[in-house]
C-alpha cells in the first residue's frame, strides 16, 4: 500500500486538487451567500424589493451607482446595518466583490437574506446595465 502511494503521489495530488476545486463553490456559497448575475439581480430588485447595498467609499458611490442603491461602506457595515430591513433580501455590490466577503458573513449572521452581485459592478457595467449617475 505504501509503495502504491509513493508511486502515484502526483496522481493523488491531482485528485485532491480536483476535489478541492469542485467543493470550493459549495463552501463559498454557504459562507458568503449565493452569487447572482445581473439578470437574477434585476429579478430580485424588481420582484422581491431587494435592498441594494453599495459597499464602496462614498466618493466612488457619488460618481456611479446602481439606481435605488444605498451606500454603506464595508468598514462601517457593523454600525449601520440598522438601516436595512430584515424582511427584504439584501444585494451586496462593490467594484470587484472583495468587500462583500467582509460584509456578507456579518449580515447573514444577523439574519439577513444576502445575495452577492456576481462580478461586482465591473460585471454589471460590462453587461451594459444602467447606472443612476
Amino acid at each position: 500500500m505504501n509503495q502504491f502511494l509513493i508511486d502515484n503521489i502526483l496522481l493523488l495530488a491531482i485528485i485532491f486538487v480536483c476535489i478541492c476545486t469542485l467543493a470550493a463553490p459549495y463552501f463559498t456559497k454557504r459562507r458568503y451567500g449565493p452569487q447572482v448575475d445581473h439578470a437574477q439581480a434585476t429579478e430580485l430588485i424588481n420582484h422581491q424589493g431587494a435592498q441594494i447595498v453599495d459597499l464602496r467609499d462614498p466618493k466612488d458611490f457619488r460618481k456611479e451607482a446602481i439606481a435605488r442603491s444605498i451606500n454603506i461602506p464595508a468598514d462601517r457595515i457593523q454600525n449601520e446595518f440598522g438601516r436595512l430591513k430584515k424582511d427584504k433580501p439584501v444585494l451586496l455590490v462593490d467594484e470587484d466583490n472583495r468587500r462583500t466577503r467582509l460584509a456578507s458573513p456579518l449580515l447573514r449572521g444577523l439574519g439577513f437574506q444576502v445575495y452577492i452581485l456576481q462580478g461586482g459592478l465591473q460585471g454589471w457595467r460590462s453587461a451594459g446595465m444602467p447606472f443612476s449617475r
